[in-house]
């Protein structure tokens, strides 16, 4: 897996630019440019701190069994209140009944 195209995947999934995503972990956008065409290296740290602004963990950027869609759902779903979870969970049950 080449780490920066999984960053321009996430990041658009995110409708994030690169310029806005470079200003929320405070480096260039050029910066941005660079990792995503894997032309530099970065830290795990500055990763870390892309996959917050992302709204994944590490074990999440590097699980490529679930697509994009999946992930950011789950990261929705994880965000919502138990009960809304329950609701969810009935509303999809339905659609594909």
């Amino acid at each position: 897996m080449e780490v920066g195209s999984r960053i321009q995947e996430l990041r658009k999934l995110n409708k994030i630019t690169a310029k806005e995503l470079a200003e929320q972990i405070d480096v260039s956008p050029s910066f941005i440019s660079a990792i995503e065409h894997n032309s530099t290296k970065l830290s795990l740290k500055t990763l870390n701190h892309i996959c917050e602004v992302l709204g994944v963990t590490l074990a999440e950027f590097f699980n490529m069994e679930m697509s994009p869609v999946e992930k950011k759902l789950t990261a929705q779903i994880k965000k919502m209140p138990e009960e809304k979870k329950y609701e969810l969970l009935a509303f999809l049950t339905g659609l594909i009944s």
